[in-house]
């Protein structure tokens, strides 16, 4: 049975769905913006979302992604899976989401791609052993009650010498149980980096517009949960970030061969 938490955001992502409507809102992370600036060279309508198709960019370019065979757990709006099928050139390109209404959606507004989106649960990926070159995970698995199972499922499912490319916060308190799961199903951390400030970064650059879309789409009583789950610049996730409260990564991890 599923746990109050997953049912809680099982429910929040499919009301975001449904009030976002036709809104073109693809990606919900929260961004990425080196000191280097532009990262990336972006065909024009993608720019508009360059701070998160950067964050994407910057996880997926742990590894060499062409002709893979690669799954994103947690696709949320689709555009990370577009954008790294269309950029990053992998042979397959699975993605999954709980978020049913999300899903449908997807097979939709990103048909032209080639993107297999399905209903499935991170923490219990239901794919043949060693079936995957590598998995992507961005901004998705503090949600997971069982945050541990997700990476025992995701080196289940990953060929031997594949890569888990991942990126989330943590809290102080908790960061530490990251690399506990991290090491206890068995994966090897290549690289491990405090991105902070790059989100921190790229969160003042969206702020404005993500505090207008919340006003367009959601009722005044949510406006502050709403901008809160945004992050934008003067909420308590922002300054959670400014604080050191909350600590955003990103890693690469292998599935070693041996």
């Amino acid at each position: 049975m599923p746990s109050f938490k997953q049912t809680f955001w099982k429910v929040w992502y499919q009301y975001l769905s449904r009030r976002i409507g036709s809104d073109p809102v693809t990606f919900l992370n929260y961004g990425y913006w080196p000191p280097e600036g532009e990262t990336i060279k972006l065909q024009p309508d993608d720019e508009p979302n360059r701070p998160a198709i950067q964050l994407y960019h910057h996880v997926a370019s742990g590894a060499d992604l062409a002709d893979k065979n690669v799954l994103e757990v947690s696709c949320g709006h689709g555009g990370g899976a577009s954008f790294i099928k269309r950029y990053h050139k992998p042979k397959t390109y699975t993605a999954i989401d709980q978020n049913s209404k999300a899903i449908e959606t997807n097979r939709k507004t990103h048909a032209e791609h080639g993107i297999d989106f399905r209903t499935g649960d991170a923490q219990s990926l239901d794919f043949p052993a060693e079936h995957f070159d590598a998995i992507v995970n961005v901004e998705a698995s503090h949600c997971y009650p069982r945050q541990d199972a997700f990476f025992k499922s995701a080196h289940r499912v990953l060929r031997r010498g594949g890569h888990l490319l991942y990126a989330d916060f943590r809290t102080r308190e908790t960061a530490f149980q990251l690399d506990n799961d991290i090491a206890d199903a068995g994966f090897k951390v290549k690289t491990q980096t405090d991105i902070t400030e790059h989100v921190l970064a790229a969160l003042r650059r969206t702020s404005e517009r993500y505090r207008n879309l919340v006003h367009t789409f959601a009722p005044k009583i949510l406006h502050p949960a709403m901008e809160t789950f945004a992050a934008v610049e003067g909420s308590g996730v922002f300054n959670s970030f400014v604080n050191r409260e909350r600590i955003y990564f990103s890693y690469c991890l292998v599935k070693e061969v041996n």
